[in-house]
């Protein structure tokens, strides 16, 4: 049975094609400005030299940033249930996963079957992101795939205060003019990122059985130190990269089958700075979507969405989610100026705030 799985993400697409649960193809592109064409030319990619047209595809998920837009796909799933699902694939044992992508960083808690059991994502900046190590590749014109092997040469790493991408790459630039070794610039960089890392993990545990996805698994500069701060061997895939892609064609076959458990997570919005952690939580196998966080909350954070399974649940709203403590007070002022507010009115107590 042949299903496929394709994963437009911000700076990356990956498609895969599988049969059986056996890898017929794959393939990794540059995402382009308009997300259609990009799935559409991906997915002929992919299929080129498998003797397959997208008619021999039984069904197709897609997931990623662009997930909405892809025309042909028969589903769209979230990456992080696509990521969970296809570390889960290679790594049953695997219960916590740092999924590293282009404009975003998530440690996803997973449990035997590769079902979320949580997640927190840290966006609010593109530090520690892909998008922001081809920026510092770029200022010391280095290749990409060579910053990784290059910044394992070090021999004293600079420290850097912040991983903001504006502040971190005027550093970075100050420490080139003043003839600091690329290694060494580069083994700092790492060595903050990887601390933001290990602080987002804390966030939902870290077991024993550790794997990291997405484009900058590939880089072992990175790699290494997050291993020095979390203290464990995490598990690769041959390519981590195509995780999510693999996930979703997982979910096709299983959708296509008419098999699979439902899922329930609970989710996490929002982010930790130098201020503070500020995170909504949103028990997704408690909240039934009625709405009522909606009209109750002043400030207008919350929309319903549909999850995997097409049922409405609560949810941050995008535009919001980067700016959460500025637009929102938290639950103890809130609730001291209003009566009404999302956690009086949400009866299965699905809500909670960490302000």
């Amino acid at each position: 049975m042949i299903v496929a799985g394709i994963d437009i993400g911000s700076r990356g697409s990956k498609a895969v094609v599988m049969d059986n649960n056996h890898i017929v193809s794959s393939v990794i592109c540059d995402t382009g400005p308009e997300s259609v064409k990009t799935s559409i030319s991906t997915m002929e990619k992919v299929l080129a030299g498998t003797g397959l047209t997208l008619k021999d595809v039984k069904y197709v998920v897609a997931t990623g940033y662009g997930r909405v837009l892809v025309p042909f796909a028969n589903e769209n799933i979230s990456e992080i249930s696509c990521h969970a699902r296809g570390v889960n694939w290679y790594f049953p044992s695997v219960k916590t996963v740092l999924d590293m992508g282009g404009q975003d960083c998530k440690a996803i808690s997973i449990d035997s079957e590769g079902k979320v059991v949580n997640f927190v994502m840290n966006d609010k900046c593109a530090g520690g992101t892909g998008r922001f190590l081809e920026m510092i590749a770029d200022v010391l014109s280095t290749p990409l795939t060579e910053i990784g092997d290059l910044a394992l040469k070090s021999r004293a790493a600079i420290p850097f205060n912040t991983i903001c991408a504006v502040f971190a790459r005027s550093e970075a630039v100050i420490c080139l003019k003043k003839g600091v070794a690329k290694s060494d610039i580069l083994s700092g960089l790492n060595d903050a990122i990887a601390t933001r890392c290990l602080n987002l993990l804390k966030r939902v545990t870290i077991q024993p059985d550790f794997s990291i996805s997405g484009g900058i698994a590939k880089n072992k500069g990175m790699v290494a130190k997050i291993k020095e701060k979390v203290g464990i061997e995490p598990k690769l895939a041959p390519d981590p990269q195509l995780i999510g892609a693999i996930g979703a064609a997982l979910f096709a076959k299983e959708r296509f089958e008419g098999t699979g458990k439902r899922e329930e997570m609970k989710i996490q919005y929002g982010y930790s700075d130098g201020t503070g952690d500020y995170f909504i939580t949103v028990d997704t196998g408690r909240c039934d979507g009625c709405g009522e966080c909606v009209k109750a909350c002043p400030a207008g954070l919350f929309t319903l969405v549909k999850d995997n399974y097409r049922q409405l649940k609560g949810s941050i709203k995008e535009e919001s989610r980067k700016k959460l403590h500025i637009v929102c007070p938290g639950f103890k002022a809130c609730a001291s100026a209003h009566a009404v507010n999302c956690h009086s009115v949400c009866q299965k107590d699905a809500l909670s705030h960490t302000w």
